[in-house]
Protein backbone atom coordinates (compact mmCIF):
# COMPACT_ATOMS: atom_id res chain seq x y z
CA UNK A 1 0.00 0.00 0.00
CA UNK A 2 1.07 3.42 -0.80
CA UNK A 3 1.39 6.14 1.54
CA UNK A 4 0.43 9.50 1.07
CA UNK A 5 3.12 11.67 2.43
CA UNK A 6 1.17 14.49 3.49
CA UNK A 7 -2.12 15.33 5.27
CA UNK A 8 -5.12 17.09 4.87
CA UNK A 9 -4.17 20.91 6.45
CA UNK A 10 -1.16 20.55 3.67
CA UNK A 11 -4.13 19.46 0.66
CA UNK A 12 -6.18 23.43 1.98
CA UNK A 13 -2.77 25.47 1.23
CA UNK A 14 -3.23 24.14 -2.55
CA UNK A 15 -6.38 25.22 -3.39
CA UNK A 16 -4.44 28.67 -4.84
CA UNK A 17 -2.88 26.99 -7.31
CA UNK A 18 -3.65 25.67 -10.73
CA UNK A 19 -2.08 23.16 -13.55
CA UNK A 20 -0.24 24.62 -16.28
CA UNK A 21 -1.16 23.30 -19.92
CA UNK A 22 1.35 24.44 -22.74
CA UNK A 23 -1.47 23.67 -25.37
CA UNK A 24 -3.23 20.35 -24.68
CA UNK A 25 -6.70 20.82 -26.03
CA UNK A 26 -9.25 21.67 -23.83
CA UNK A 27 -12.96 20.32 -23.66
CA UNK A 28 -16.16 22.56 -23.25
CA UNK A 29 -18.32 20.92 -20.21
CA UNK A 30 -21.89 21.60 -18.99
CA UNK A 31 -25.05 22.54 -20.27
CA UNK A 32 -26.23 22.04 -23.99
CA UNK A 33 -24.88 25.35 -25.55
CA UNK A 34 -21.75 24.77 -27.17
CA UNK A 35 -21.15 28.16 -29.21
CA UNK A 36 -18.22 30.19 -27.94
CA UNK A 37 -19.93 32.92 -26.25
CA UNK A 38 -21.79 31.54 -23.91
CA UNK A 39 -23.14 27.87 -22.34
CA UNK A 40 -23.65 27.30 -18.86
CA UNK A 41 -20.84 27.32 -17.21
CA UNK A 42 -19.90 28.91 -13.81
CA UNK A 43 -19.93 32.67 -14.60
CA UNK A 44 -23.34 34.36 -14.99
CA UNK A 45 -23.35 36.99 -18.14
CA UNK A 46 -26.88 37.20 -18.75
CA UNK A 47 -30.78 36.11 -18.93
CA UNK A 48 -32.70 34.96 -22.18
CA UNK A 49 -36.48 34.03 -22.62
CA UNK A 50 -37.10 30.29 -22.43
CA UNK A 51 -37.71 28.34 -25.37
CA UNK A 52 -38.77 24.88 -25.75
CA UNK A 53 -35.63 22.53 -25.42
CA UNK A 54 -33.96 24.97 -22.75
CA UNK A 55 -32.37 22.77 -19.60
CA UNK A 56 -35.15 24.12 -16.89
CA UNK A 57 -32.56 23.90 -14.42
CA UNK A 58 -31.07 27.31 -15.53
CA UNK A 59 -34.72 29.02 -15.27
CA UNK A 60 -34.33 31.91 -12.85
CA UNK A 61 -37.48 31.19 -10.75
CA UNK A 62 -37.18 34.51 -8.76
CA UNK A 63 -37.90 36.21 -12.02
CA UNK A 64 -40.41 34.16 -12.94
CA UNK A 65 -42.48 35.01 -9.47
CA UNK A 66 -41.78 38.99 -10.54
CA UNK A 67 -42.46 39.03 -14.17
CA UNK A 68 -44.27 36.43 -14.50
CA UNK A 69 -42.57 35.34 -17.66
CA UNK A 70 -39.49 32.76 -17.89
CA UNK A 71 -36.32 33.79 -17.87
CA UNK A 72 -32.91 31.36 -18.10
CA UNK A 73 -29.34 32.11 -16.80
CA UNK A 74 -26.82 32.37 -19.52
CA UNK A 75 -23.29 31.89 -18.40
CA UNK A 76 -19.79 31.88 -19.72
CA UNK A 77 -18.79 28.42 -20.69
CA UNK A 78 -16.08 26.97 -18.74
CA UNK A 79 -13.04 24.77 -20.14
CA UNK A 80 -11.93 21.35 -18.77
CA UNK A 81 -8.49 20.32 -19.30
CA UNK A 82 -8.64 16.20 -19.37
CA UNK A 83 -5.46 15.47 -17.08
CA UNK A 84 -4.43 11.90 -16.82
CA UNK A 85 -2.12 10.36 -14.30
CA UNK A 86 -0.12 7.37 -15.04
CA UNK A 87 1.67 5.91 -12.45
CA UNK A 88 5.04 2.94 -12.57
CA UNK A 89 3.72 0.51 -9.41
CA UNK A 90 6.41 -2.06 -10.69
CA UNK A 91 8.65 -3.57 -7.45
CA UNK A 92 11.73 -1.57 -8.71
CA UNK A 93 9.41 1.64 -7.41
CA UNK A 94 9.32 -0.18 -3.93
CA UNK A 95 12.85 1.48 -2.98
CA UNK A 96 13.94 4.62 -1.50
CA UNK A 97 13.22 6.20 1.84
CA UNK A 98 10.37 7.38 1.24
CA UNK A 99 9.83 4.92 -0.98
CA UNK A 100 9.61 6.01 -5.55
CA UNK A 101 5.88 4.58 -5.10
CA UNK A 102 5.30 6.80 -1.95
CA UNK A 103 6.71 9.96 -3.68
CA UNK A 104 5.07 9.74 -7.24
CA UNK A 105 1.79 8.87 -5.22
CA UNK A 106 2.28 11.77 -3.11
CA UNK A 107 3.14 13.98 -5.94
CA UNK A 108 0.39 12.47 -8.06
CA UNK A 109 -2.33 13.07 -6.05
CA UNK A 110 -1.38 16.88 -5.05
CA UNK A 111 -1.72 17.34 -9.51
CA UNK A 112 -4.97 15.72 -9.13
CA UNK A 113 -6.23 17.57 -5.88
CA UNK A 114 -5.32 20.80 -7.53
CA UNK A 115 -6.99 19.71 -11.38
CA UNK A 116 -10.35 18.65 -9.20
CA UNK A 117 -10.65 22.18 -6.97
CA UNK A 118 -10.43 23.52 -10.47
CA UNK A 119 -13.10 21.45 -12.26
CA UNK A 120 -10.86 19.75 -14.89
CA UNK A 121 -11.38 15.98 -15.50
CA UNK A 122 -9.13 13.98 -13.84
CA UNK A 123 -8.34 10.47 -13.94
CA UNK A 124 -5.74 7.68 -12.78
CA UNK A 125 -3.93 4.71 -14.18
CA UNK A 126 -1.48 2.45 -12.88
CA UNK A 127 0.51 0.07 -14.85
CA UNK A 128 3.47 -2.53 -14.40
CA UNK A 129 4.12 -4.95 -17.20
CA UNK A 130 0.75 -3.96 -18.54
CA UNK A 131 -2.06 -1.66 -17.32
CA UNK A 132 -2.83 -2.89 -13.66
CA UNK A 133 -6.11 -0.06 -12.17
CA UNK A 134 -7.93 2.59 -12.82
CA UNK A 135 -9.72 4.95 -11.69
CA UNK A 136 -12.60 6.43 -13.95
CA UNK A 137 -12.46 10.24 -14.91
CA UNK A 138 -14.29 12.78 -12.32
CA UNK A 139 -14.45 16.14 -12.04
CA UNK A 140 -15.13 18.40 -8.70
CA UNK A 141 -14.12 18.70 -4.94
CA UNK A 142 -16.70 15.73 -4.37
CA UNK A 143 -14.65 13.10 -5.83
CA UNK A 144 -11.50 14.38 -3.93
CA UNK A 145 -11.26 11.16 -1.29
CA UNK A 146 -12.25 8.85 -3.90
CA UNK A 147 -8.90 10.00 -5.76
CA UNK A 148 -7.00 9.74 -2.08
CA UNK A 149 -8.20 6.37 -1.34
CA UNK A 150 -7.08 5.45 -5.08
CA UNK A 151 -3.76 5.78 -3.67
CA UNK A 152 -3.48 4.35 -1.13
CA UNK A 153 -4.52 0.88 -2.54
CA UNK A 154 -1.41 1.27 -5.31
CA UNK A 155 1.78 -1.73 -4.20
CA UNK A 156 4.73 -1.87 -5.95
CA UNK A 157 4.70 -5.06 -7.82
CA UNK A 158 5.75 -6.64 -11.04
CA UNK A 159 7.99 -6.58 -13.50
CA UNK A 160 8.16 -3.18 -15.47
CA UNK A 161 6.63 -2.58 -19.18
CA UNK A 162 6.92 0.98 -19.88
CA UNK A 163 6.42 1.02 -23.61
CA UNK A 164 3.89 -1.53 -23.61
CA UNK A 165 1.68 -0.05 -20.73
CA UNK A 166 1.96 3.21 -22.51
CA UNK A 167 0.59 2.34 -25.78
CA UNK A 168 -2.21 0.36 -24.62
CA UNK A 169 -3.34 3.21 -22.89
CA UNK A 170 -3.22 5.63 -25.46
CA UNK A 171 -4.84 2.99 -27.50
CA UNK A 172 -7.63 2.95 -25.32
CA UNK A 173 -8.19 6.68 -25.75
CA UNK A 174 -10.19 8.67 -27.88
CA UNK A 175 -9.82 12.14 -26.28
CA UNK A 176 -6.68 13.22 -25.48
CA UNK A 177 -5.53 16.33 -23.22
CA UNK A 178 -2.92 15.98 -20.68
CA UNK A 179 -0.85 13.40 -19.50
CA UNK A 180 1.13 13.42 -16.30
CA UNK A 181 4.06 10.32 -16.12
CA UNK A 182 5.24 8.66 -12.67
CA UNK A 183 8.43 6.51 -13.18
CA UNK A 184 11.65 5.38 -12.33
CA UNK A 185 12.34 4.54 -16.16
CA UNK A 186 14.17 1.63 -14.80
CA UNK A 187 13.30 -1.27 -17.87
CA UNK A 188 15.30 -2.64 -20.19
CA UNK A 189 13.44 -2.42 -23.36
CA UNK A 190 13.33 1.35 -22.66
CA UNK A 191 11.13 4.32 -22.55
CA UNK A 192 11.15 6.27 -25.91
CA UNK A 193 8.67 4.13 -27.79
CA UNK A 194 5.61 4.75 -25.15
CA UNK A 195 6.37 8.17 -24.79
CA UNK A 196 6.69 8.95 -28.42
CA UNK A 197 3.35 6.70 -29.50
CA UNK A 198 1.61 9.79 -26.56
CA UNK A 199 2.86 12.67 -28.39
CA UNK A 200 2.27 11.19 -31.83
CA UNK A 201 -1.35 10.61 -30.35
CA UNK A 202 -1.40 14.62 -29.65
CA UNK A 203 -1.06 14.43 -25.79
CA UNK A 204 0.80 17.01 -23.90
CA UNK A 205 3.14 14.87 -22.18
CA UNK A 206 4.93 15.67 -18.08
CA UNK A 207 7.41 13.01 -17.38
CA UNK A 208 8.29 12.67 -13.62
CA UNK A 209 11.67 10.87 -13.58
CA UNK A 210 11.90 9.45 -9.73
CA UNK A 211 14.18 8.34 -8.40
CA UNK A 212 16.24 7.74 -4.82
CA UNK A 213 19.66 8.92 -3.80
CA UNK A 214 21.38 5.46 -3.43
CA UNK A 215 20.65 5.51 -7.24
CA UNK A 216 22.55 8.57 -8.30
CA UNK A 217 25.34 8.56 -5.79
CA UNK A 218 25.63 4.99 -4.57
CA UNK A 219 27.78 4.51 -1.28
CA UNK A 220 28.22 0.50 -1.08
CA UNK A 221 32.09 -0.35 -1.34
CA UNK A 222 33.66 -3.69 -0.99
CA UNK A 223 31.79 -7.28 -1.40
CA UNK A 224 27.78 -6.69 -2.15
CA UNK A 225 25.28 -9.06 -3.15
CA UNK A 226 22.93 -6.79 -5.78
CA UNK A 227 19.40 -8.17 -6.19
CA UNK A 228 17.17 -7.56 -9.00
CA UNK A 229 13.39 -6.22 -7.39
CA UNK A 230 11.53 -7.66 -10.50
CA UNK A 231 13.66 -10.37 -11.32
CA UNK A 232 14.93 -11.35 -8.08
CA UNK A 233 18.02 -12.01 -9.67
CA UNK A 234 21.05 -12.17 -7.46
CA UNK A 235 24.90 -11.41 -8.69
CA UNK A 236 27.46 -11.17 -5.97
CA UNK A 237 30.44 -8.98 -7.07
CA UNK A 238 32.93 -6.64 -6.00
CA UNK A 239 32.39 -3.05 -5.73
CA UNK A 240 35.44 -0.79 -5.82
CA UNK A 241 35.76 2.77 -7.16
CA UNK A 242 36.27 2.21 -10.55
CA UNK A 243 32.87 0.08 -10.26
CA UNK A 244 31.50 3.34 -8.94
CA UNK A 245 33.09 5.72 -11.50
CA UNK A 246 31.82 4.04 -14.61
CA UNK A 247 28.87 3.33 -13.03
CA UNK A 248 28.28 6.71 -12.32
CA UNK A 249 28.96 7.64 -15.86
CA UNK A 250 26.38 5.17 -17.35
CA UNK A 251 24.18 6.34 -15.38
CA UNK A 252 24.63 10.50 -16.58
CA UNK A 253 24.89 9.67 -19.94
CA UNK A 254 21.59 7.89 -19.41
CA UNK A 255 19.85 10.74 -17.61
CA UNK A 256 21.53 12.87 -20.45
CA UNK A 257 19.98 10.55 -23.22
CA UNK A 258 15.95 10.99 -21.38
CA UNK A 259 16.63 15.19 -21.34
CA UNK A 260 17.55 15.34 -24.69
CA UNK A 261 14.87 12.72 -25.93
CA UNK A 262 12.78 14.87 -23.65
CA UNK A 263 13.39 18.50 -25.47
CA UNK A 264 13.56 16.89 -28.84
CA UNK A 265 9.83 15.76 -28.47
CA UNK A 266 8.38 18.77 -26.33
CA UNK A 267 8.06 16.49 -23.12
CA UNK A 268 8.33 18.54 -19.80
CA UNK A 269 10.92 16.52 -18.05
CA UNK A 270 11.40 16.65 -13.98
CA UNK A 271 14.08 14.66 -12.66
CA UNK A 272 13.17 13.82 -8.81
CA UNK A 273 15.16 12.21 -5.80
CA UNK A 274 12.66 10.89 -3.06
CA UNK A 275 14.72 12.85 -0.83
CA UNK A 276 13.96 16.07 -2.21
CA UNK A 277 11.60 18.33 0.41
CA UNK A 278 7.85 17.89 -0.47
CA UNK A 279 7.02 21.31 0.17
CA UNK A 280 9.71 22.94 -1.71
CA UNK A 281 8.80 20.67 -4.78
CA UNK A 282 5.10 21.74 -4.59
CA UNK A 283 5.55 25.80 -3.53
CA UNK A 284 8.81 26.02 -5.52
CA UNK A 285 10.12 24.26 -7.74
CA UNK A 286 6.72 23.29 -9.99
CA UNK A 287 5.72 26.82 -9.96
CA UNK A 288 9.28 27.79 -10.96
CA UNK A 289 9.50 25.64 -14.13
CA UNK A 290 5.31 26.58 -14.86
CA UNK A 291 4.23 23.12 -14.09
CA UNK A 292 2.09 24.99 -11.47
CA UNK A 293 0.92 28.41 -11.03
Amino acid sequence: MANIIFNTNFLRQLDSLKLVSGGAKKNYFQGERKDKRAGSGLEFIDYQQYQIGDDYRYIDWNLFSRLGELFTKLFIEEESLKVSLLIDQSASMSTGYPSKIDYACSLAAILGYIALINLDEVEVVTFSSGIKNFLPPSRGRSHIFHLLDFFKTVNPEGKTGFNFSLKEFARRKKKVGLVAVFSDLLDLAGYKEGLFDLKLRGWEVILFHILEENELYPKEEGEVVLVDKETHQRIETIVDASVLELYKKQMEEFLQDVESFCKQYKIRYLRILTSFPFRKLIFQKLRKIKILK
